[in-house]
Parts: structure tokens; sequence; C-alpha cells
């Protein structure tokens, strides 16, 4: 959807002259430059001892300001201070201000200042921020950030942060988060709307509200014109100043909240965005003065239509002579549809690089990207999408959200919530979804960042959406074969086996980390044990299973007390501990993808040796059986074999279910921790 900006408003700007401008009381309370020492003296969070940093205050505007040079233009005001506690803070004092362009419409970032504070003798010590601590970068063709880093930072310091965005894109007004990852003392957000506006709201959250209070007043609109009479030697003659004066009612809506701690991060969760306590605008209606009001048709197939028309989406995809060498190639390697979607898969993931960056649109264009091989997320992936037509596949683009940008939920149409891009192949009767930035990922599967619900369609101006999540799973066998020396020690071999996400998170850090650092890590994981030499299968090729192959030096794994063995089940592995110990959980539990996570190891008894005890075998699932849980534990002649298998199928569990699910791995835990008991004859 393009932005609605100021040239939708040329009928209204003919008409109004001048402007209102808000007034943000809170502003004319909190100024910039006013700190309480008090604050500087301050230790900790009052409401959060734990708390490494604190949002003093976060005080933001919305409004509007005219010209006769520019028209109505959008201005966002932003004024916010954080208390840093401990050098872990430190963090907090780094900014990033996004702001957007489309076409010639570009928004500003203007009166920048800010100022770290510091207690020193017993005063107040300031340092300026300069230009050497703001850094622009270019996120893609629509969005760039301006990254501030604060100077003389240290324990104890507030630092402060003033700005103001100027954009002509008049229908977007920004949302407002009273709800982060730190605790906020005092959140403020002010919207200054005249009549001509009609915006929709969503309010979200779990705490209430300080201030929530909506007013209205009269503004004026003052101007001043000639009148002409006649003309003289085909010159017009002014004949007098005229003035004219426009009224109408601005709407301002004031929020404000206090104390609102901090969003904590829970095991199994999706980005803490999606359940901050905010306010998100979207225009629904104009109205220019005398004029019948004006309804924006703003649903999923006014999205999809603007994607496909614009030429930073859509019309990238005609540029054919970009690609004419490539699909030569992969014709020339295979001649089925089915081989060529995997061919023109691998060469782009294999031939270009991604940078690391996931965006709907692209860094620049896609010629830059085929001279660079390399780009963004939608650099490559819409290059794949314009390799698969130039093969004449039936292909389209499929417009998602990733794991760390929120839920896009159906009922709420939005552009700028999306910021990723697949493409989706329909061959026979199947439908592939495709993407080309991971060379470690088996063929069509998406990356796990990308496993947020459905992605919509982008063809034809129809709304379809797609589960972004096949049967994929994070899949794990661990194998073990060991022996029991008559000191309880153990020494064998094991074998891990993954596939499916499992495998491509292995791959990717095992590639990204180097063969080295990987065994390192796999080893202190398994910190009990003495590992001896490692090898790996497969590592290369991700449609086969990633391998870890080791021997288990003697280690002291089971303890000996006079005639009898003791033994961990599963040798300290398996679940030590739960993963849900709150009674409470504020958030929903998401486990990304169904798990199927299995070990079976089998022991040797030592000599002279028999089977004292054994846990009990047991089966047990949730009621609707999206986990279950099976363990099997037996013995014959020399032998132990213990078997233990963890499915979970579903993957979102609302916080009604959550104490069940705790309960659930509860049992598994207490059931990992049991013991094999050896008596000697």
């Amino acid at each position: 959807m393009k932005p609605f900006s100021k040239n939708h408003l040329l009928v209204l700007t003919a008409i109004i002259f001048c402007a209102f401008q808000g007034t943000l009381l809170a502003q004319e309370k909190i100024k910039f430059g006013k700190i309480d020492i008090s604050d500087l003296k301050m230790t900790r969070c009052p409401f959060d001892s734990a708390a490494d940093a604190l949002v003093l205050c976060d005080v933001g505007s919305s409004r509007y300001e005219y010209s006769e040079n520019k028209g109505f233009e959008l201005l966002f005001d932003r004024l916010v201070r954080i208390k840093i506690f401990t050098k872990t803070g430190y963090p907090n004092a780094n900014f990033t201000i996004e702001y957007w362009n489309a076409g010639t419409d570009c928004e500003k970032v203007e009166s920048l200042k800010g100022k770290t504070y510091n207690l020193e003798s017993g005063g107040v010590a300031e340092t300026k921020l300069d230009d050497k601590s703001i850094f622009d970068e270019v996120e893609d063709i629509h969005t760039k950030v301006k990254k501030i880093s604060f100077p003389a930072v240290r324990e104890g310091s507030v630092v402060e942060l003033k700005y103001t965005i100027r954009s002509p894109f008049i229908g977007h007004i920004r949302s407002w988060y009273f709800q982060g990852e730190l605790p906020i003392r005092w959140s403020e957000y002010e919207v200054n709307v005249p009549e001509y506006f009609r915006f929709g709201k969503q309010s979200m959250g779990y705490y209430p509200f300080e201030v929530n209070k909506t007013t209205s007043h009269p503004e004026t609109i003052n101007s001043q014109y000639f009148s002409y009479n006649g003309t003289m030697g085909g010159v017009n003659l002014k004949t007098k100043l005229e003035h004219s004066s426009i009224s109408y009612q601005v709407y301002t809506e004031q929020y404000a909240t206090r104390d609102v701690p901090a969003l904590k991060e829970e095991p199994f969760s999706n980005t803490l965005q999606n359940y901050s306590m905010r306010i998100r605008y979207e225009l629904k209606s104009y109205q220019y003065p005398g004029r019948d009001p004006h309804e924006l048709t703003t649903d999923w197939r006014v999205v999809v239509r603007d994607l496909e028309a614009d030429e930073d989406f859509g019309k990238q995809l005609n540029k054919s002579g970009l690609v004419k060498d490539i699909v030569d190639e992969i014709n020339g390697k295979a001649l089925k549809p089915y081989y060529k979607m995997v061919e023109a898969q691998n060469y782009v993931r294999t031939h270009f690089k991604w940078n690391g960056k996931n965006s709907l649109y692209p860094s620049e264009n896609l010629k830059k990207a085929v001279a660079n091989h390399a780009g963004n997320s939608a650099d490559l992936n819409l290059l794949l999408i314009l390799i698969l037509r130039e093969l004449n596949l039936n292909v389209v683009p499929l417009a998602s959200s990733t794991w760390d940008n929120g839920v896009i939920f159906e009922s709420v149409p939005t552009q700028r919530g999306l910021n990723y891009v697949t493409g989706l192949v329909r061959l026979d009767s199947s439908e592939y979804i495709l993407d080309a930035t991971s060379p470690y990922l088996p063929f069509k599967m998406v990356p796990r960042r990308c496993l947020n619900d459905k992605g919509v369609v982008v063809s034809d101006g129809n709304t379809r959406w797609v589960p972004l999540l096949g049967g994929e799973k994070d899949n794990s066998l661990t194998f073990a074969d060991l022996k029991i020396d008559t000191a309880g020690n153990l020494q064998g071999r094991m074998i891990t086996s993954e596939s499916g996400y499992s495998a491509a998170d292995s791959r990717e850090n095992y590639f990204s980390s180097g063969e080295a650092a990987f065994s390192k890590t796999l080893k202190e994981k398994y910190k009990l044990w003495d590992v001896g030499e490692i090898k790996y299968e497969n590592a290369g090729d991700p449609e086969k299973e990633f391998k870890v192959i080791f021997d288990m030096i003697p280690s002291e794994i089971g303890q000996s007390s006079g005639n009898m063995i003791y033994l961990n089940v599963l040798s300290g592995l398996g679940k030590n501990s739960n993963p849900f110990n709150n009674e409470k959980r504020i958030y929903p539990v998401d486990f990304n993808c169904p798990v199927k996570e299995t070990y079976v190891f089998t022991y040797e008894i030592p000599p002279g040796f028999n089977v004292e005890s054994l846990p009990e075998s047991v089966k047990f699932s949730l009621p609707d059986q999206s986990a279950s849980f099976k363990f099997v534990v037996g013995s014959k002649e020399n032998k132990i074999m213990v078997s233990s298998m963890l499915t979970i199928n579903k993957t979102t569990f609302i916080t009604s279910e959550y104490e069940a699910l705790r309960d659930f791995f509860a049992r598994i835990v207490a059931k990992h921790s049991q013991q094999i008991v050896l008596k000697k004859s």
C-alpha cells in the first residue's frame, strides 16, 4: 500500500493556508536538559531492583504542520531519557531511529540533539552528542536508519535524546509503545488530528493507563491574499489585501502510563513486541471542507495490488535480461520443471551471499544485487522468483513478517508490518515455498526466523494466505552404546543425528564458527564426559542428516558405593530442568516448529553385577495429543536399554494451556532424573 502522502490533499491545501500545532502538555513539564539530580543519584529502579537500566521518561507527539510550499506534513516529536545502572545496561545508551522514503517523498530527522549526564563532585557534568556518534545506514530502498551511540556512558549515567521526524506521509501516524525491554517510569503519547482525518486505532497490552482522555478544541486558520481587478498592459492590478479564516476542530488524544515493568523474556516465546502495551493508528477516511468524505479501502487486496504495481517490488520482476545467462545455464542442466526449480534455488543460494538483513524490498535494485553477488533477503528471493519465472514456472511472491518483527493479523491489513518475501511455486498439485538466503537448509524449507504463522500471496490483487511451516520438525536422535566398569565409569560411542530445523541450526553454527570452535562448544555441552575424537558426516549436504560421532573416554558418570553402582538413566543428558518453572505465564508458549527429541541408550553391565532396580516405563500425553512422551526401560542378559521420545505436535500453547504444559515437562524432568541401580553379586 502506497503511503498516504501530502499529494493526496492538493485540493485541501489549496483551500487551507495555515496549520494548527498541537501542544504536548508533558513536554512543558519534561524539557530537554532539565535533569533532576536525584535521578543521577538513583542506584536502582524503585519497582524493578534487578533492572540494568530504566526509562525515566519517554514522551512523544504526532501533529500536523502546514506551509504554502510543502502543504501538510506530519511531525513526530520524541524526548526519551534513560538511566544506566550497570555495565550490562550500557547498550541501552545506543539508539536507532528509523525513517522512510517512497519515490520523491522522504522523511527527515530534524532537531536531533542528545546529552550524557554524569554526577561529578556533587554536580552535573554534561557531554553533548556530536556528529561522530551518529551514523546513517540504508536498510533497504524504502528504509533508512540513524544509529546513535552516546559518549561518556558509565554506571550511573543518564542519557537524553530529542528529535523530530518530518514526514510527508500524513496518513501514517506512528505507533507508540508504552512497554519494552526496560522498565519505564513515565511514558506519554499525544496525537493531534484535525477534523478532516478519521483514524481507527488499536490498543493492546496488559497494564492500565494513568491518563486516557480525548478532548477537542477549535482552531482558526487565518490567511491573506491580494484581490485583483482588471489589467493594465497585460499585468494584473492589485486592488486590496483580503483576509479570510477557516475554523475547524482539533481532536487531541492523550495517553500515559506510570511504572510499567519491562517485558521479560520467557522460554519459548515469540518476539516480545507482540505482547507490548501499545497503540496503533490507521487512516480510515479524509474529507475536504465542503466535500463528501473519501473512504480509504484499507484491506489486504489493496496491499497486494500496490505491491504488484510498486516499482521497487512487483516491477522488479519484469527485468528478465538480468538473469538470461543464469536461466540458460539452468536449462542446460535440468529438463523437468521440478529439477529446474531445485537448480534455481541452489544457484542463488550458492552464488549470492545474504548480508544478514531481512527486508520486503531490495537494497537498491536487482541489477545492483546481480553485480555484487550479494544483497538482503529481498534481493536474493526476488532474484530467485525472477529466475523461476524465466524458467516458465508458476511462481508468485509470498510476503510475510519474520519471527522478530511481530505477528501479522489477517484482520489488520498493513504493508509496513511486512518485512520478508519468499517465492511460492505451484507445480502440478503441490506448492513449494522457496528461500535463497541460506545454503544450509533443505529444499523447500524456509528459515526458522521466518516461521511466523502465514504469508500473503502477492498475485492478481487477490488475498490468499499460506502457512509458512510445512511438515518440518526440529528433529534430533541421540544414540549411545556404553560400557559400565566396576567403578561406575562409562566409555563408549555416541552418535547424534539431526534433521529439519535442528540440522539447519547446527550446520549454520558449524560453518559460521568453524569446525574447531563448533567442536569446543560441543565438548562444553557434554561437560560431564571426556570427549575423544569428533567426526562429522554430511555437514555440507543439507538434504541429509547432520551426524556427529565421538568416542567417550572413561568418565566418572556413575557413582560406586560399596557393592552398589548408581547411574543416571540418561547419563546426565535429557531434560535436567523444567523450562517452565514460573507458576503463571504472561505470553503464549511458542515452540516455533514441531519438535521430536529421541534418546536411545544401551548400557553393558560390568561382570559380577546385576540389575537391582530400573525406572518404570511410562507413556503420557496432553489431552489433545499436542505433546506426548514415551519412556521405555528394559534389561536382557548383560544389557540395559533406555529409550526416551518427546514429541511436540503443536507449536503454540495459549496461557490457559500453560499449567498443563508445565506439569507435562515436570513429569519428563522427574523421569530423566531417575537412576539405574546395579548390585554386585
